[in-house]
């Protein structure tokens, strides 16, 4: 097997595959569109599923050679690519491209081996979101290859050693992207050895937290000021320009609620305000998992209102939950014992 390459090692998933396309594939084979666009906002997970598919064929005692495309797709690679997919064999070559890397002229060049392949070829193009040639569509396969959220948490879990709460807020807020989680984690865990015993570091999001508990107590522009400042001064992490910058986004929303006339016309969110303690201490107190958490919520909230402002508080109700679960976070960036290497 002959395999080129660009794309970093992404150990924490390297074992995590689409295995839909998978099993579509070995019981499709040899009868499998040789041209096949894979959509999705994650590379690492649509290379994974097609080294998974490689193995396969070897372990079928099926010669293969493997080139891969997914960074600087030069005019010279494109050049060897076409002579590697021309070459006369008798293997099964599987070619992945990443499309959002190519420039219009290295995808003229490629256009008609990509549409009229050689038998013993199969294109794999890999595009993160729905902007693609007609012609190109219309003759290939087409597959969403997603990674699935519980796998993701679950491997955090357990390869990490990230509890419930953090796992599930890093996956949904960079959107099941196998590339930025990686990256956010492996900021996460170097910057939380630097700073594990920066009591400035615990006290500044503690007081944010603090204040965030007493809105009524506060006006919009000290929240922002401050949000801003810890941005600044925590610019160089990663990780708190996330958390930070998602607590400014969650007070400009929630200080509009609060100054409209919703506050005192709803119901609803009069619970929300007045039970907001007590919401706070049940969700640090027991381990249930965010997504049941805002579900539940959800469920209560929506006796209170009718569609059309339930659909309008959605949002900042999310937003509150997410702001919880930022202090269990902080928790574990003091006091988690991580268990992966970097």
């Amino acid at each position: 097997m002959l395999l080129k390459e660009n794309n970093k090692n992404y150990t924490i998933f390297e074992n995590l595959y689409d295995k839909e396309l998978f099993n579509y594939f070995i019981n499709n084979f040899p009868n499998f569109n040789r041209t096949v666009v894979l959509f999705g906002n994650s590379l690492i997970y649509k290379i994974n599923t097609i080294k998974k598919i490689d193995n396969y064929l070897n372990s079928l005692n099926i010669s293969t050679e493997m080139i891969i495309l997914d960074n600087n797709v030069s005019i010279d690679k494109i050049r060897y690519l076409l002579n590697f997919v021309n070459l006369r064999s008798q293997d099964i070559k599987l070619v992945f491209i990443d499309l959002d890397v190519l420039n219009i002229y290295s995808l003229n060049a490629i256009l008609k081996t990509i549409e009229e392949p050689p038998s013993n070829v199969l294109f794999f193009l890999a595009k993160s979101n729905y902007f693609i040639l007609p012609t190109i569509l219309s003759r290939a396969s087409k597959f969403n290859v997603i990674p699935k959220t519980e796998e993701i948490i679950n491997l955090l879990i357990k390869k990490i050693n990230l509890s419930l709460v953090l796992a599930e807020f890093i996956s949904f807020g960079l959107n099941n992207s196998l590339e930025d989680i990686e990256y956010f984690i492996s900021n996460f865990i170097n910057t939380s050895k630097k700073v594990k015993n920066t009591l400035e570091i615990n006290e500044d999001f503690y007081n944010l937290f603090l204040m965030f508990l007493n809105l009524k107590e506060y006006n919009i522009n000290t929240f922002i000021d401050i949000s801003e400042l810890f941005y600044k001064k925590y610019e160089s992490f990663y990780t708190f320009k996330i958390i930070v910058k998602f607590i400014s986004l969650f007070f400009r929303d929630i200080f509009i609620s609060f100054y409209n006339d919703y506050l005192n016309q709803k119901i609803f969110f009069k619970m929300v305000y007045k039970d907001w303690e007590n919401y706070i201490l049940n969700f640090k107190l027991d381990n249930t998992s965010f997504l049941i958490k805002v579900s539940d919520f959800f469920n209560k909230l929506s006796i209170f209102n009718n569609k059309q402002n339930y659909q309008k508080f959605n949002k900042r109700i999310l937003y509150s939950f997410l702001i919880l679960s930022i202090y269990e976070i902080l928790k574990d960036f003091y006091y988690g014992n991580y268990k992966y290497n970097y």
